[in-house]
């Protein structure tokens, strides 16, 4: 089986980047043959502002790319984890033209949603999905608050909704969790080429079953992420919180670090740096205000026998448990968040929750299982 994987990365190395440089590190170590074709958003700013308009919509660059490598290459198999902005989905055109199999993991809300997120201005939005011309987009201006910006995705998806793009050019779909897959289907994907596989992590580092006295955040410092709850659930319990990551609120975090002496922030960190601290936290939390697609933190915690206090938005709730892995929690104010980590405290057997946080990982999240299940996907692509 030959695969060539494509994947536009993004300035900031987020979570759909690790977990797409995992995967493609895992099949490469399996024996598959396997290519990847990777372009990052740096080349952005030497894009005019029309030019790069119109490649969103149709890159006549990467679509005749595509051809001659899939022409010299012979691929059984074109997976892309993400096209936006610079592939564009003219990609899928090349494919189904040279006639190979074409999936795409879903990792955002692109595919339905204007902004990728689902959440505008502070709230959970769904009120472009299933729509053909996706306009409530502009009138929010949700894609970076620019009506310029959300102008040039909405025509992205305007144009494709209406070229059935999505269903006549992708042979199918792979979505990292049964949320992401649900909307897909709200938003008129048909159920059959949509198949759930979960991200999974790697590590060498073991579980710890005797905490310290600690509480940890790890991830993009941004509104959606629920900083503000964070900091003021912490304010308010003056238990000991590390805050790990960096983004557009990173001084709201700071000035908290500044004024109590409970909250820590240790800037970005690598991610072994960060591991460690994970390991030895009491939980790992994740307040979340919008739908989650998966919540890669959630199993990282797992993954080192941590419990997670995380808010009952999207895709976490596949992942914790409620009382057995960790404990959920209702975003919408501070309150929820507080009594969620007193009842983690109030557990007598914490051992065992955290043995059950590390059986979380084993069962589900592993490398193993992750490539079991991609192969399986890949062969059920090719026998089609």
């Amino acid at each position: 089986m030959k695969v060539l994987m494509i994947h536009n990365r993004y300035k900031i190395m987020g979570g759909e980047d690790v977990s797409t440089n995992a995967e493609a590190a895992l099949l490469k170590d399996s024996g598959l043959d396997l290519e990847t074709l990777i372009i990052t958003n740096d080349s952005i700013e030497d894009e005019n502002k029309i030019g790069l308009a119109i490649n969103t919509v149709w890159s006549k660059k990467y679509h005749q790319l595509l051809l001659e490598k899939i022409k010299e290459n012979q691929y059984d198999i074109i997976h892309v984890q993400n096209f936006f902005p610079l592939f564009s989905p003219s990609i899928f055109y090349a494919a189904k033209k040279a006639g190979t199999k074409i999936i795409m993991t879903v990792r955002n809300y692109r595919l339905i949603c204007p902004n990728g997120l689902m959440y505008v201005h502070g709230a959970v939005c769904e009120q472009c999905v299933g729509k053909t011309i996706p306009y409530p987009a502009l009138m929010k201006k949700c894609y970076r608050e620019s009506l310029g910006a959300t102008s040039v995705t909405v025509g992205m998806l305007a144009v494709h909704n209406m070229l059935n793009t999505w269903d006549a050019k992708v042979d199918g779909y792979i979505c990292i969790s049964e949320f992401v897959k649900n909307q897909l289907k709200k938003g008129g994907f048909k159920a059959d080429k949509l198949h759930v596989k979960y991200n999974f992590v790697v590590t060498d580092l073991p579980p710890v079953y005797e905490p310290e006295d600690c509480f940890v955040y790890l991830g993009r410092i941004s509104t959606e992420k629920g900083i503000d709850i964070l900091l003021d659930a912490f304010q308010k319990n003056k238990k000991k919180l590390l805050i790990i990551g960096d983004g557009p609120l990173k001084q709201e975090v700071v000035q908290a670090s500044k004024m109590y002496s409970n909250i820590e922030y240790l800037g970005k960190l690598p991610l072994k740096d960060s591991y460690k601290i994970i390991s030895k936290a009491k939980a790992l939390i994740f307040p979340s205000k919008w739908h989650e697609p998966f919540g890669r933190t959630i199993v990282e915690a797992f993954a080192h026998g941590t419990p997670v206090v995380g808010a009952k938005m999207g895709g976490v709730t596949e992942l914790i448990k409620d009382g057995y892995n960790g404990f959920l929690f209702d975003p919408s104010n501070t309150a929820g968040l507080n009594q969620a980590i007193d009842a983690l405290d109030s557990v007598e057997d914490k051992v065992k929750l955290r043995q059950n946080a590390f059986e979380s990982y084993k069962n589900s999240f592993t490398p193993e299982k992750n490539l079991k299940s991609i192969l399986e996907i890949y062969n059920a692509f090719l026998q089609k």
